[in-house]
């Protein structure tokens, strides 16, 4: 009975807040090695320096502390994705990380003549080349409700470059975590929920449409000294995407994720997934406080190629 419920949530702020279809994508490029390695999940997975964007939620538990700097190639290199993040704290744990993306060498055409029409004699050619970048600075905060369940906010400011346009964002995410016990923990992460705005320089607003993250995760040991992480996550959106989405209802559509890792020695983290429509893995490699991780998403069914991803990270 609930998911009626949530369509007609997601419909409602959708109207309200005037939202403009795909504005907060940038927002969608999702952090960590491992946790795409795992089919990009991360709702419920504690141990990575990534929990400000997966989960602010998560911090609120106990975990290490460290800082990452990922380096990713998304469709063989078509775009560049680069980021830094820190997790700090003891009592109180927070996050930080800085998240760039770009493309480069973006080629504009024109006419050979502007003032005449397209014709054999009057071709487009390269005039200029431009780039895309994109700079978001995301900050985590938890706290505890009850022993059990915790509650987290990651407010977001964003710096956009697009070709001879710029502009700003502003917006907020809302994540829950409920540690059911026995293994067993769900959650959820309210995206854009604070009517994330972008504001173009040439005086154009959008408004990035709120979506929801939920995410069932269970940790286990099969065999004695041998952890199990498993999760299932769902991206529900409200922006009409039809056949782009796993399930699509009207306006509402779904993306379907699930992972596992395995880490067979405290040193080694091997990892699996699903991601949408695409097999993920990867490694992970621990020498005391520094690490290592790579992940692998292979090309998509439309042809825009695989992912690598690469991190070096270092703990206390």
């Amino acid at each position: 009975m609930k998911k009626p419920y949530i369509a007609i949530l997601f419909l409602a702020l959708s109207a309200l807040l005037g939202a403009t279809k795909y504005a907060g994508e940038i927002f969608q490029l999702s952090s960590g090695v491992q946790n795409q390695a795992m089919g990009n999940t991360g709702l419920t997975f504690g141990n990575s320096l990534a929990v400000g964007w997966w989960n602010p939620a998560l911090l609120a538990e106990p975990g290490v502390s460290g800082m990452e700097l990922m380096r990713v190639e998304h469709f063989e290199g078509l775009m560049q994705q680069n980021q830094l993040g820190a997790v700090f704290g003891s009592k109180t744990r927070a996050s930080i990380q800085i998240n760039h993306i770009g493309i480069d060498e973006i080629k504009l055409t024109q006419l050979e003549n502007p003032d005449d029409s397209l014709s054999n004699s009057n071709r487009p050619e390269v005039w200029k080349t431009v780039g895309n970048h994109d700079v978001i600075l995301y900050g985590s905060l938890a706290r505890s409700l009850s022993e059990n369940l915790h509650l987290g906010v990651t407010p977001k400011l964003a710096y956009r470059s697009l070709a001879e346009n710029s502009g700003f964002g502003l917006g907020a995410d809302l994540g829950l975590l409920w540690n059911a016990g026995k293994g067993f923990r769900a959650a959820a992460n309210l995206r854009d929920f604070f009517s994330t705005q972008i504001i173009w320089a040439n005086g154009t607003h959008e408004v990035a449409i709120p979506n929801l993250d939920l995410e069932l995760g269970y940790g286990f040991k099969p065999l004695k000294d041998i952890p199990v992480h498993l999760a299932l996550r769902a991206q529900l959106f409200a922006e009409g995407r039809g056949e782009a989405s796993n399930l699509s209802a009207g306006p509402i559509s779904a993306d379907l994720h699930a992972g596992v890792l395995v880490a067979p020695i405290p040193a080694l983290n091997v990892m699996a997934g699903w991601d949408a429509d695409c097999f993920t893995a990867g490694l992970g490699v621990r020498y005391k406080a520094l690490g290592i991780d790579f992940a692998w998403r292979n090309g998509s069914p439309d042809e825009l190629g695989a992912s690598q991803r690469l991190s070096l990270s270092y703990t206390w």
